[in-house]
């Protein structure tokens, strides 16, 4: 068993295309996050790992865009000590690990940061087989986002950004490549954009696109009047019909947001873990941002 470390995100995709297809939506943050740094973003430093057994074949992989996190695939426990062994050598100042809990679990004790580490989240991973639209009509409708709507989606993100904790990294970069993407759709009320839906980069799979919804944000003298519920399902119908897989992710801990999307279809399929490393402060790459 060996870790590579890939030059690029090209390289990191174009090595783990099968190993992901295997894992399409517990590997999405790191195929969606790869794309978008395919496609032209740039972070501070990047890190991108696979680890092969002894006949050459991917069993799991890793990234690290920083300031975010290592985003672990699921894999085996010995697939995860030799990749916390070589994340040791090559980025022993790694902030913390998002992803499946018992691949979290297993590198954190390889890295020795047992006892320095903080649980940030637990967010359940949601995907969609039967859409449920709202069953009351919803007051409005919803458009695509434009760059005209820069302004107000930097504000908006910001806010969402506060909320729930998350530095707001390059925003300005975020919102240009999502726009670039034609990922954003706001919902308006008599001409008034009230609530946001976004998605992330579709990542290609065996089986056709996968497509992560994220973030949804309505500000908060405008919830409760079912909004982002309408702008989710607008959305995520759009998606429907062109990706082979419709997912996003929820704070475990906010039975609000989980009810919303249950009524709208999602179901849970998994549990992921977002734990940082004391006096850290990076954070994960964001399933819940553009």
């Amino acid at each position: 068993m060996r870790v590579v470390s890939h030059p690029d995100a090209q390289a990191f995709l174009a090595a783990t295309e099968g190993f992901r297809g295997t894992e399409p939506v517990l590997t999405n943050v790191i195929g969606s996050v790869a794309e978008s740094v395919a496609a032209g973003r740039v972070y501070p430093a990047e890190f991108w790992y696979a680890v092969l057994d002894d006949d050459g074949s991917v069993i799991g992989c890793a990234i690290r865009t920083a300031p975010w996190f290592l985003s672990l695939s699921p894999m085996s426990a010995e697939a995860a000590r030799a990749l916390a062994a070589a994340v040791q050598v090559a980025d022993p100042a790694v902030p913390g690990v998002a992803g499946p809990e018992d691949v979290a679990e297993v590198v954190i004790a390889a890295l020795g940061r047992q006892a320095d580490t903080h649980l940030d989240f637990r967010e359940h991973v949601q995907v969609v087989n039967t859409l449920m639209p709202p069953s009351r009509p919803i007051d409005g409708t919803w458009r695509r986002g434009t760059v005209d709507d820069t302004d107000l989606l930097l504000a908006w993100l910001e806010e969402f950004s506060a909320e729930v904790g998350l530095p707001a990294f390059d925003l300005p970069g975020a919102v240009a490549g999502r726009l670039a993407d034609d990922a954003y759709r706001i919902w308006t009320v008599d001409g008034a954009p009230v609530s946001l839906a976004g998605h992330a980069s579709l990542v290609q799979t065996p089986a056709g696109p996968v497509a992560r919804i994220g973030p949804v944000f309505t500000p908060s003298h405008l919830r409760g009047r079912g909004y982002a519920s309408a702008v989710t399902a607008a959305l995520t119908q759009e998606l429907m019909q062109r990706c082979a897989v419709v997912m996003l992710f929820t704070d475990a801990a906010n039975p609000t947001s989980n009810a919303v999307y249950a009524r709208l279809g999602y179901e849970i399929v998994a549990d992921v873990v977002e734990v940082s490393f004391g006096g850290s402060d990076g954070q994960a790459d964001s399933p819940s941002m553009p």
